[in-house]
């Protein structure tokens, strides 16, 4: 098919409205008669705290989903012959919408899961390097430490084998996963420092921020249970 501006243009907008689509919270508000994993743990809607409050089966489908609404936009754009940067770029509007969707007033899940089929349909070599992070990290007991590896490994591994174009797709889906991670990290400064935001001054700020990024925890947010920070939904 001709490949123009218009339909990159309208291939990563069917990409973020598709992977946008909140798997996990309609599957556990379906399931779970109504609730609303947002007030949950973590707060976010995709397969970890899915697992965490609605158990590993439901888990274990909204996980496939949720790679294949990353997987399937990027692979359409390979059949139909978009070149690499549009298909990097229409990775990048997937892992946005996960993030970022419509659906849920622009906050969603972390954008693991629709990033790691992204980056399937981009780059094996890079899903290999991510899979083996993630493992690691599993069986270390630290796996929001080991996916963050895995993203960071990511870029490094498809530059190798896959060229700077695909390298730099990579290092975009780990900015847009860094961000979700960093999501509200000024209302968590306020709230420790009485509504200011001079707690700790800079380096406080910094400090929070760095363990909010490798550890993907917020204060106020235990990983089961319900939220105790009092941010309203979307928060």
């Amino acid at each position: 098919m001709p490949v123009n501006t218009l339909s990159v243009t309208c291939a990563g907008l069917v990409a973020y409205l598709l992977a946008g689509i909140p798997v996990g919270w309609l599957v556990v508000r379906r399931r779970l008669y109504g609730l609303d994993l947002r007030r949950y743990g973590s707060g976010n809607v995709g397969a970890s705290n899915v697992y965490r409050h609605a158990g590993l089966t439901t888990a274990a489908l909204v996980g496939p989903v949720q790679f294949f609404q990353g997987f399937v936009p990027v692979g359409v754009a390979q059949l139909v012959g978009f070149p690499v940067a549009a298909r990097a770029l229409i990775a990048a509007c997937a892992v946005l919408g996960n993030g970022w969707p419509v659906w849920l007033r622009f906050n969603g899940g972390r954008g693991v899961a629709v990033a790691t089929g992204a980056i399937a349909a981009l780059s094996p070599v890079a899903l290999l390097a991510l899979l083996t992070c993630f493992a690691a990290g599993a069986l270390a007991g630290a796996v929001a430490e080991g996916v963050l590896l895995g993203f960071l490994l990511a870029p490094a591994a498809a530059g190798l084998v896959d060229g700077a174009v695909v390298a730099l797709g990579c290092v975009a889906l780990l900015a847009l996963i860094a961000l979700r991670r960093l999501e509200g990290l000024l209302a968590d400064v306020r709230r420790a420092g009485g509504g200011r935001l001079s707690v700790g001054g800079p380096s406080g700020m910094v400090a929070l921020g760095g363990w909010r990024l490798l550890h993907d925890r917020r204060p106020g947010r235990p990983l089961v249970g319900p939220r105790t920070d009092e941010q309203p939904i979307g928060g």
